[in-house]
């Protein structure tokens, strides 16, 4: 989790301010024309922009009003020992789900890591509290079915943000109505079977939005727009969870290389549409290529 978390920072230091210096370039030109080709430029997956806007100022009021200060708090009166058992659980509770998307990608040799790991972590790791198929060489990895349609070939389709669930796109939000009906917590049936469900949501709210909290403040902290700080940096998360990590991080782009000035081209200080557009090119193409040895969790605070 550590790895994952320190290459999602290593994602967003260099996915924001190139796109921060995109919005100063926007907001520099003089002319209408410019201004829009940047931002066709830059919402050429998320037609939807204005309402995703909205529901991400819904998204941040709730975060700043409940999950934040919840999240804080879990974190300040357990130990990290605690924290990292109910991590744990929770991730050896969704072994079921990550075996099948396994599968379905024709990914054996992954399979069988995921089976592996839950016999063991379920047994000798007492229902997954602890972890030892790590330490025996059983490395954890994430799957689900929105990345299993991209493996089949499946356009992404629009990008889409809710409310408590984060960033997302039709294709995933599709994979996760499927996803659900893989866990076998769907098909329980005890007392107060419901009561289960909603509290390994609500516990997996908390415990993800408190494993994010540094991610999160790092974000605020880089300034520029967050809402295309989130869109970006889950556009990346994703293509490297989708490449399984058969990419290496020292394929990133030399960020160094991109212009991160506002381009001003023009007599009157401006930009002219061209330079505008090749400016938004760069930096689109750079984020494109920009792939991971391993996924990357998402910017989101409760995504399950």
């Amino acid at each position: 989790m550590r790895g994952l978390v320190s290459v999602m920072a290593l994602a967003a230091c260099l996915a924001a301010p190139t796109i921060a210096s995109a919005q100063e370039a926007s907001a520099d030109a003089s002319a209408a024309a410019p201004v829009a080709a940047v931002t066709s430029a830059q919402a050429s997956n998320d037609p939807w922009e204005g309402f995703n806007r909205g529901m991400f100022s819904v998204h941040q009021a709730i975060d700043g009003a409940v999950l934040e200060p919840v999240a804080r708090g879990y974190r300040v009166a357990t130990p990290r020992l605690f924290r990292s058992g109910v991590s744990n659980f929770l991730r050896n509770l969704k072994g079921p789900v990550i075996f099948a998307n396994d599968v379905l990608q024709g990914e054996v040799n992954r399979a069988g890591t995921t089976a592996g790991r839950f016999a063991i972590n379920t047994t000798v790791g007492i229902a997954g509290i602890f972890d030892p198929a790590t330490s025996m060489g059983l490395e954890r990895h994430d799957e689900d079915f929105g990345q299993t349609l991209a493996v089949w070939g499946m356009p992404s389709g629009p990008y889409l943000f809710v409310p408590l669930f984060g960033p997302s796109t039709l294709r995933d939000s599709a994979g996760q109505a499927v996803d659900n009906a893989f866990d076998p917590l769907t098909y329980a049936d005890f007392d107060d079977v419901d009561t289960a469900r909603a509290a390994r949501g609500m516990i997996s709210g908390i415990a993800q939005r408190e494993a994010l909290i540094d991610q999160i403040d790092s974000f605020e902290a880089q300034g520029g727009d967050l809402y295309i700080t989130y869109r970006s940096a889950y556009e990346v998360a994703r293509e490297a969870a989708i490449q399984n990590g058969r990419a290496n991080v020292q394929d990133l782009p030399d960020f160094d290389d991109i212009n991160e000035e506002p381009v001003t081209n023009t007599p009157n200080g401006g930009a002219s549409a061209e330079a505008i557009q090749q400016q938004a090119d760069q930096i689109q193409s750079a984020e494109n290529s920009a792939v991971f040895t391993e996924a990357p969790v998402l910017p989101t605070s409760t995504q399950d």
